[in-house]
Formats: structure tokens, C-alpha cells, sequence
């Protein structure tokens, strides 16, 4: 009975879970990177206006990966359960 109780406090969170953070992060980086290069190629001919909408858009995808990697880390908490290389795995482990 106690492994069961201990094998429920280790499972991991779904694949669609995992999935939908990573495209919240990856998001976030692509966003940070497309205000970067506007930023690169336009930067010298753009207003004021336009500056602040690429601060907007470069802030709003840190944002978003700071997010998903907040929630991975609360989610998953890869600290808690780590592989040992020095114990071997079970032999159904694939």
C-alpha cells in the first residue's frame, strides 16, 4: 500500500501538460526574438510609438517564458526526482 501512496506523490504531469508549456515558452521566446529583430533591422527609422510597442512585445514574451518556466518548475519539480547513474534502473525501464 505504501508504494502505491508513493508512486501517486511521483507522477508526472501529462504529455499534453508538458506540451502546452512548452508553446507558452516557446511563444515567448519567438516573440522576444521577432522584437529583437525588428529592433535590429528597423531600429534607427523607428518612433517613439514603435519603440515602445517592440519594449511591449520583447517585456510580454519574457513574461510569457518566465511563466512557463515557473509553472514547469512547480509542476514537474525536476530538483525533487532526478536519475542516479550509479543505481540501476529497473530492468522494464525503456
Amino acid at each position: 500500500m505504501k508504494e502505491e501512496q508513493g508512486s501517486s506523490l511521483t507522477r508526472q504531469p501529462s504529455k499534453f501538460t508538458l506540451y502546452c508549456l512548452a508553446m507558452v515558452g516557446g511563444l515567448g521566446m519567438a516573440m522576444m526574438m521577432v522584437a529583437a529583430m525588428v529592433g535590429v533591422i528597423y531600429g534607427g527609422d523607428l518612433d517613439a510609438e514603435s519603440t515602445h510597442t517592440l519594449g511591449l512585445l520583447l517585456v510580454s514574451g519574457l513574461l510569457l517564458l518566465a511563466i512557463a518556466i515557473g509553472f514547469w518548475l512547480g509542476w514537474v519539480r525536476p530538483f525533487e526526482r532526478f536519475d542516479d547513474i550509479n543505481v540501476p534502473a529497473e530492468p522494464e525501464h525503456h
